[in-house]
């Protein structure tokens, strides 16, 4: 083979080497990778609350039969966009101080209604947040009872005044 032939051959390998080791386009400005995060955007950990799952940066202080109290290093905005995005219906009562979300259904578990409150919670290690999540769920309510019999079950009367416990018996 002669050194023309080489040359050619040389080259042409070059070329389809340099074709295949081309760096692929990178994603437009709309367009995150599948595998990246938002600047702001938050981890889901593995704890829930009454449905509602936690920040991965969340600690449970608390666990009580109706109510769950957690602390994050993330900002109080953060954790309120958070908890805005799993949760749907209900209302947001922003505040000076705090954020309300009252009467929401978690995305996760739409039988359940909470209530959460997430506010700056000061320490002498730095700022956090706080959230407390709490089961407002109602309870079910047994099908055939008439009125009278829920407000007697209840120990009160249909006016609202309260029975004689001798009654209730």
């Amino acid at each position: 083979m002669g050194v023309r032939h080489r040359l050619i051959l040389a080259a042409v390998s070059l070329a389809a080497t340099s074709a295949a080791c081309k760096p692929k386009d990178p994603p437009k400005n709309d367009q995150k990778p599948p595998d990246h995060l938002a600047p702001t955007e938050v981890v889901e950990g593995k704890e829930r609350a009454f449905g509602l799952p936690l920040p991965r940066t969340a600690h449970v202080q608390a666990r009580f039969a109706r109510t769950v109290h957690v602390t994050t290093p993330l900002t109080p905005e953060d954790l309120s966009n958070f908890v805005r995005a799993r949760v749907k219906e209900g209302q947001v009562v922003p505040g000076s101080t705090s954020t309300r979300l009252d009467n929401v259904v978690p995305r996760a578990d739409a039988t359940k209604r909470i209530s959460v409150e997430v506010r700056t919670l000061r320490l002498a290690d730095g700022t956090r947040s706080e959230m407390i999540v709490r089961d407002t769920t109602p309870p079910p309510t047994e099908p055939g009872l008439s009125d009278e019999e829920r407000w007697r079950r209840a120990g009160m009367r249909p006016d609202g005044t309260l029975l004689d416990p001798k009654q209730l018996q």
